[in-house]
């Protein structure tokens, strides 16, 4: 290895250990255990700190499969919403339905939102409990 090439590594691990804090976390093995289950191909540490960075910013740390079921849900909403939308245009148009007929029908959208996110973030809370 060229003296250039030392140089220039030695530079580069002082300006890479001067913006990073390496942090050491002591867990027992059933700790361990119950974390790499819940990891699953994931390296440990990395999930810990996925967790850990989730929760700083005042998020609740969503499992793929949760997020999975919820992304498919609010397509479904948003696909109805769409319906509706293009049935109030129709019945505009016909003069049928009215605004508050339209106006119950997306308050429901909502409710129906709202409910699958109380949903889900009750199913996130159930995972955390049983790993």
């Amino acid at each position: 290895m060229t003296e250039s090439r030392k140089a220039y590594q030695q530079r580069y691990r002082e300006q890479y250990k001067s913006q990073i804090k390496r942090v050491n976390l002591t867990l027992s093995k059933d700790e361990y255990r119950a974390f790499s289950r819940v990891a699953g191909n994931r390296k440990v540490t990395a999930f810990i700190k996925e967790l850990a960075l989730t929760a700083l910013a005042g998020k609740a740390h969503m499992p793929a499969t949760l997020e999975e079921e919820l992304r498919t849900l609010r397509f479904a909403i948003r696909n109805i919403a769409n319906n509706v939308n293009q049935m109030a245009h129709y019945s505009h148009t016909v003069r049928g339905m009215t605004a508050a007929d339209e106006n119950n029908l997306l308050q429901y959208l909502k409710h129906m939102e709202e409910a699958i996110q109380s949903y889900t973030e009750g199913r996130i809370l159930e995972s955390g409990h049983d790993h």
